[in-house]
């Protein structure tokens, strides 16, 4: 028999449905609609939070894990509304995080695990709105599972060009946690969140100024943001302490973390496109004494370079290089500390090698470019995916060139050396201070020296130091004081110094940007092998590679100074270091 209409007079129940899945929102609204509940919809959190303020709903279902705004982000932004406050709020749990959502303290009237019945769908609706008549003529639904469907493709997000900054410029991808690590592409800029806008402006602002980190530290009174530029860190804005709760679950929502830790450090990533730049942030959690501190390393900003003439290397260092790269096999390695722009170099050396004839193949740790047809495999050392077990299988892989991140270990080491001995360009990065410290650091990982003599072609030493600002340039030779430190026999160098006086152009730092400066080993020579052989020591080799044409560090930080290419304060410590 058909269902009496209501009485007149009586207000329908409306339930503000928020899930990102098209056919299981379809699946939900039908079961309540057609159980005489008013339906209104949205595909993501921020266009629920439009519908819950244009027509307050007096029940709220909840996916968790949705576009541009979640669940979780949404039910704050509902309960700072008068309107919202104590709406009753029920939870559509299908995403990773359900293992720790229970565990936020959040003001929730109930859970519902995906699949969800339709009998238990509607048992939760009616025990907190009441069951109202059947509409007249509505079909009852079939007694089926309500269960999600499988999510279809998504297509390829468009970009356009001309985007106004706060628009479409922040593309965030958030990872599915599977075993192909499915990105979906969501615009979250355009967001009625406040905290959700400010994170973005953020990470915008810090690509934007050139940042390679983002360092959010509470403090007693505030959170202090500030970015690594040109190597120093500057403070880019202050927040208030009472927010520190909320960026710091924005940020583990974005990046796939638990966000109910807080008492261990956590590492996760957010891959975005801002700017037509694809950027990978490497995030990092730790506590402190006033609330978690978050860094995030940025990657993949920079534009790699076409050429090796892009990299500023001498004419003898770029002959060098150049040869080195038309070697059929041997080991080319990179030296450095961490943020000297090795994997540039790096990278610059495998674009030009990348031809259609040549298979290259890369373990990387994270992959921080991506480059077209070449096979770039991301290490995973907490599932067995080391440098070590990459660079077994890439030997069965038949390839022509390979890049290896770094050689950590003599595992690594050991096939790497084997690689470039049996036919293969392997290029790869150490941490050493010098090119010839290369040398002594893999006979001390446990190479035989024959090995190294054998397989080394090319070491690259290299820093970065921050360029003078070419709009405020003017001479300031070096003071009495840094001769004395530096050496009298600098002194004609450090006479032609310069430094920047500060202008809009460079913020009144006195700098715009960074310069390298290398030094470049050619391990080629007979007399230069014969020192390897030998295990001579480090002044020894260091004393024929720069008979030999070797330009070292120290020589030119000097030399830059002299150029007026940068400061003497920036090029002391690696003077200093020799």
């Amino acid at each position: 028999p058909e269902a009496p209409p209501p009485p007149a007079g009586t207000r329908t129940p409306r339930v503000l449905l928020v899930e990102d899945n098209a056919d299981y929102r379809k699946v939900l609204r039908y079961l309540l609609a057609s159980h005489g509940y008013a339906v209104t919809e949205a595909a993501d959190g921020a266009d629920g939070l439009k519908a819950a303020r244009a027509q307050p709903p007096d029940l709220a279902l909840l996916d968790f894990e949705m576009p541009r705004m979640n669940g979780y982000e949404l039910l704050l932004e509902l309960r700072r509304r008068d309107e919202t406050r104590k709406l009753p709020v029920v939870f559509l749990t299908g995403a990773a995080g359900r293992r720790h959502l229970k565990d936020l303290s959040l003001d929730v009237a109930l859970f519902l695990d995906k699949p969800i019945m339709n009998a238990k769908v509607l048992e939760a609706v009616a025990g907190l709105l009441g069951a109202p008549p059947l509409p007249h003529g509505a079909p009852e639904p079939e007694p089926e599972l309500a269960r999600e469907p499988e999510p279809a493709p998504e297509p390829e997000p468009a970009f356009e060009e001309n985007a106004e900054p706060d628009g479409a410029d922040l593309l965030i991808e958030e990872q599915k946690k599977d075993h192909e690590e499915e990105l979906a592409g969501l615009d979250v800029l355009a967001n009625d969140s406040p905290i959700v806008n400010r994170i973005n402006k953020i990470l915008v602002q810090a690509v934007e100024l050139g940042a390679s980190d983002v360092h959010i530290e509470p403090q007693e009174k505030a959170i202090l943001v500030r970015v690594r530029v040109d190597g120093t860190l500057r403070l880019l804005c202050r927040l208030p302490i009472a927010l520190h709760t909320q960026v710091a679950a924005r940020i583990k929502i974005m990046s796939n973390l638990i966000i109910t830790e807080r008492r261990r450090p956590q590492d996760g990533q957010v891959r975005a496109v801002i700017k037509g730049l694809k950027i990978e942030f490497r995030v990092s959690t730790i506590p402190s004494l006033y609330g978690e501190k978050v860094v995030m390393r940025i990657l993949g900003g920079v534009k790699l370079k076409e050429h090796l003439e892009e990299l500023q290397l001498s004419p003898r260092d770029l002959q060098v290089c150049a040869k080195a790269l038309q070697s059929p096999h041997g080991l080319l390695l990179v030296t450095g500390p961490t943020g000297s722009g090795k994997s540039t170099t790096l990278y610059t050396m495998v674009r030009q090698l990348n031809q259609p004839d040549v298979n290259i193949m890369t373990a990387e740790d994270p992959v921080e470019y991506e480059l077209a047809g070449i096979t770039q495999v991301p290490v995973r050392a907490n599932i067995g995916v080391t440098f070590e077990a990459v660079l077994r299988s890439f030997l069965r892989q038949d390839p022509d060139i390979m890049l290896v991140g770094e050689i950590r270990d003599l595992e690594t080491a050991e096939i790497a050396v084997k690689a470039a001995i049996t036919g293969h360009l392997v290029l790869s990065t150490l941490h050493t201070n010098s090119a010839p410290a290369s040398v002594m650091r893999l006979t001390h990982m446990g190479l035989a020296p024959y090995q190294v003599a054998d397989s080394l072609k090319l070491v690259v030493a290299q820093r970065l130091v921050r360029r003078i600002c070419p709009e405020c340039r003017a001479p300031a030779p070096a003071t009495d004081e840094a001769v004395r430190i530096i050496g009298e026999a600098h002194r004609a160098k450090l006479a032609k110094a310069s430094a920047g006086r500060g202008c809009a152009a460079c913020r009144n730092s006195g700098y715009r940007g960074r310069m390298p400066l290398f030094e470049v080993m050619d391990v080629s020579t007979p007399e230069l092998r014969a020192l390897i052989l030998s295990s001579a020591s480090l002044d020894r080799l260091t004393k024929q590679a720069q008979a030999e044409g070797m330009r070292t560090l120290s020589d030119a930080a000097l030399d830059a100074v002299a150029e007026g290419e940068t400061t003497v304060d920036e090029a002391r410590d690696i003077i200093l270091s020799d």
